[in-house]
């Protein structure tokens, strides 16, 4: 038999799931977490080249953070667009006076696609990596992201 307190409370929660939806729905996306990808190395000269995106992920909405060697610091992307049916990532920052945009694809093992900047459009390549480490020394035959600003 049902009680008049069990009919409230299911009549809260129906209420509830009504007008909150999005709180009842699980998020059909990439697990939660941080994905780094990254061809940040040092050249012969101890001079640091490269770039790197890092990605967070979490139920209250992504972040993304690029890094590049040609810039005075890192940059907390504010316009991202990511879309979890065909993983593709779109951002747009402005930084140093410079406008930077990027379109292209999240993969298990790479992050790839244009990157745009002043000096015009460069196809990029940055491998992901499970854990941030210290800038490892460059190979002499990079086949990470292709920019000019080497």
């Amino acid at each position: 038999m049902v009680d008049g307190a069990m009919i409230r409370t299911l009549s809260v929660a129906v209420a509830l799931s009504a007008a909150l939806p999005g709180l009842a729905q699980a998020r059909p996306s990439w697990a939660s977490g941080t994905y780094i990808y990254t061809d940040l190395c040092r050249a012969q000269e101890s001079e640091t080249v490269g770039q790197r995106v890092t990605l967070r992920r979490s139920p209250l909405g992504d972040t993304l953070v690029y890094e590049a060697a040609t810039l005075s610091g890192p940059v907390q992307v504010e316009t991202v667009r990511l879309d979890d049916a065909t993983k593709g990532l779109a951002f747009e920052a402005e930084t140093d006076g410079r406008t930077i945009r990027f379109t292209g694809t999240l993969g298990v093992d790479a992050l790839t696609g244009v990157l745009e900047n002043e000096a015009g459009s460069h196809p990029v390549r940055l491998s992901r990596v499970l854990r941030p480490s210290a800038n490892p020394a460059c190979r002499e035959e990079r086949t990470g992201s292709l920019g000019a600003e080497r």
